[in-house]
C-alpha cells in the first residue's frame, strides 16, 4: 500500500494569515515608496510571500508549534478537525475518505478549505452520529461540496426527530443529490478498503429519551490497530455497549471522548472496557459547558491514558501503519 502522508501546504488558515500579512506589508511598502518619491525597491508578491513563510515558521518553532497540523505519515490516516465546540472527524483508508459530524453552524468553509487540502474531492460515506446542530451544523454544506456516496444516520424515533432548519436544510441537501440515507445498524460492517474496517456498534438503547442516546457508535479496525468514535453517547448507551459486546470489540487505542468528554458519557466502566492508550476530546476553548469534567480528565490521568483536545491542541491527526500509531497536532505537539 502506498503510504499517504500529507503535503506542507495543508493548513488553510495559516494560508489566509500569509495572504493578510502579505496584503498588509505590501500597502505599507507602497506608502513609505511614496513617501521616498519612488526610489524604493518592491518586492515581488512570491518574494514577500517566502519571506513571511520564512518568518512564520521561527515563529511557530520559538513558541513550541506546529505549522502544519497534518502533517501525519501513515496508509490510514484520522483527523479529529478543530471545530470548537462540535465534532467533525476525517478518516483516510488507502481506498476511501469517511467523515463523521461537520460541526457547528458557519465552519462549512473552514470543513471544506480542510478536507481539500487533504485531497478530499470525494467523500465514500458521511456519518451524521446524530442531529443536534454541534454535529450536523455544516453538513449540508459539505455535502453540497463533494461527491457523496453513502450517508449514514442514526435511527431517531419520530417523536425526536427534530424540527430544526439546520435539519431540515442537510435533509435538502441530501435530496439535492438525489442521495439515499441508510439507517445505522449495529453490527454491520463497511469495508473501507486498505485493510481498514468500520463496524457499527451502537446505539443500542432501547427507548432512547433524547437525540444524544440516538448516537452512532463506530469502531474503525485498521491492522492491530483501533479508534472508537462515539459522538455524543452518555452512559445509558455505554452501559448498553457493555452488556452486548464482548470485550474484544470495544477494546481500542484511540477513544473519542462521548460528549466533549462529559461526565455524563466516559464512566469509569466503559473506559476500563474499551482500555485505550490515548482519548480525544473535541470542544472550543472556555467553553461554557467545563468540558472536559475534572472527574473524566481525573479518570484518564489515574489510567496514564494520554488525553489530546481540540481546544488545546487543535486539529489532531493520527497515522497508522496497521501496527504502530503516530500523532502530530497543530499546538503543543507530542508524538509517541
Amino acid at each position: 500500500m502506498a503510504q499517504r502522508k500529507k503535503k506542507s501546504a495543508s493548513n488553510p488558515k495559516r494560508a489566509g494569515l500569509v495572504s493578510l500579512i502579505s496584503a498588509a506589508v505590501l500597502f505599507v511598502l507602497v506608502l513609505l515608496n511614496q513617501a521616498m518619491g519612488g526610489r524604493l525597491p518592491l518586492p515581488s508578491a512570491e518574494t514577500l510571500e517566502t519571506s513571511i513563510n520564512s518568518a512564520l515558521d521561527e515563529l511557530y518553532d520559538q513558541a513550541g508549534l506546529s505549522s502544519v497540523p497534518t502533517e501525519a505519515e501513515g496508509d490510514l490516516l484520522v483527523h479529529f478537525i478543530d471545530v470548537g465546540q462540535a465534532d467533525c472527524e476525517l478518516i483516510q483508508t488507502p481506498e476511501q475518505n469517511v467523515l463523521i459530524d461537520a460541526g457547528e453552524i458557519g465552519e462549512g468553509p473552514a470543513i471544506i478549505d480542510y478536507l481539500k487540502a487533504q485531497g478530499v474531492s470525494r467523500l465514500d460515506m458521511v456519518i451524521a452520529t446524530h442531529p443536534h446542530a454541534d454535529h450536523i451544523g455544516s453538513m449540508a454544506e459539505v455535502i453540497d461540496a463533494f461527491e457523496i456516496g453513502t450517508v449514514l444516520f442514526s435511527d431517531v424515533p419520530d417523536n425526536l426527530i427534530p424540527t430544526t432548519r439546520t435539519y431540515e436544510r442537510l435533509l435538502d441537501a441530501i435530496e439535492r443529490k438525489n442521495l439515499k440515507i441508510t439507517l445505522a445498524e449495529p453490527r454491520s460492517r463497511y469495508d473501507l478498503g486498505g485493510g481498514a474496517v468500520m463496524t457499527i456498534l451502537g446505539p443500542l438503547v432501547e427507548e432512547p429519551e433524547g437525540l444524544n442516546d440516538t448516537s452512532v457508535i463506530c469502531r474503525l479496525d485498521f491492522g492491530s490497530t483501533s479508534f472508537l468514535f462515539t459522538g455524543d453517547a452518555e452512559k445509558p448507551n455505554e452501559n448498553a455497549l457493555l452488556k452486548a459486546y464482548d470485550s474484544s470489540l470495544l477494546r481500542a487505542d484511540v477513544l473519542k471522548l462521548g460528549h466533549h468528554g462529559s461526565s455524563t458519557s466516559n464512566q469509569e466502566k466503559w473506559v476500563d472496557a474499551v482500555d485505550p492508550r490515548v482519548a480525544v476530546a473535541e470542544l472550543g476553548k472556555d467553553n461554557t459547558y467545563g468540558h472536559p469534567h475534572t472527574e473524566v480528565v481525573r479518570l484518564l490521568e489515574e489510567r496514564d491514558i494520554l488525553l489530546y483536545r481540540t481546544d488545546l491542541n487543535g486539529t489532531i491527526v493520527f497515522g497508522s501503519n496497521g501496527e504502530t500509531l503516530q500523532v502530530t497536532c497543530e499546538r503543543n505537539q507530542r508524538v509517541w
